[in-house]
């Protein structure tokens, strides 16, 4: 993951400091309707953790106050999209029931694992939290298991469309206004490179219906199981 990490942090640097960065005008747009189906895991529950991003996010907006913060209760780890959001996409006519059972079916004898969060990287629109697991054989393994009985299932799945997941990082900031202060951000996530968060224990998971933003008041939590 850390070669990963490290070649977006890279790219996402470089573009911003050229001031090449993208920007995303469809946040808190009423008129976006693009919704998913994703296994998750939130962060709400690990509180030091949650601290530590509050306070990195805080000199954030000290320096850039019209970036958009992901919100404590939709911090998140992604474990797979199972159906990568599409506009249009109505919950009433999934069949929720067959997603649950496939979920708790794969999640029945999943053992709980952490993820240790160290560093700031970044994309050309995002600021992301880098989160490193301890086994990472371990979340690959959970994440081909689910690939697995989705595409076996016969139910409507989009997985790996947009891009096969890799990392387990978690979105922090998504620019949706210009810079202000582009060096001076660089400059300050770059204080943050190799900074020790905290960790967080993956003793449940979640199914949820959500939108691209994963905002709490546009997602509908469809399933929750606990790890052994």
């Amino acid at each position: 993951m850390q070669t990963i990490y490290q070649d977006m942090w890279q790219q996402a640097t470089a573009a911003i400091a050229r001031e090449q960065y993208q920007t995303d005008t469809l946040i808190n747009n009423p008129t976006d309707d693009r919704r998913g189906v994703t296994v998750l895991s939130y962060l709400q529950a690990s509180q030091p953790l949650v601290n530590e991003i509050n306070g990195f996010l805080q000199g954030v907006s000290e320096l850039e106050p019209q970036q958009y913060r992901q919100p404590v209760a939709d911090l998140h780890v992604t474990v797979l999209s199972i159906i990568s959001c599409i506009s249009g996409l109505q919950l009433r006519n999934l069949n929720v029931a067959a997603y649950c059972e496939v979920f708790q079916r794969v999640l029945a004898e999943v053992d709980s694992f952490e993820v240790a969060f160290r560093g700031i990287t970044a994309s050309p629109s995002c600021v992301l939290l880098q989160g490193f697991v301890v086994d990472e054989r371990q979340l690959s393994a959970l994440r081909e298991r689910l690939r697995q009985a989705y595409r076996d299932s016969g139910l409507p799945c989009s997985i790996d469309s947009r891009y096969k997941i890799a990392t387990a990082h978690a979105t922090l900031v998504r620019f949706n206004a210009p810079l202000q202060q582009p060096q001076r951000l660089l400059n300050y996530l770059a204080q943050y490179r190799n900074y020790d968060f905290g960790r967080h224990a993956v003793t449940q998971l979640s199914l949820v219906f959500n939108n691209w933003y994963q905002q709490q008041q546009h997602t509908r939590l469809l399933d929750t199981v606990q790890l052994r």
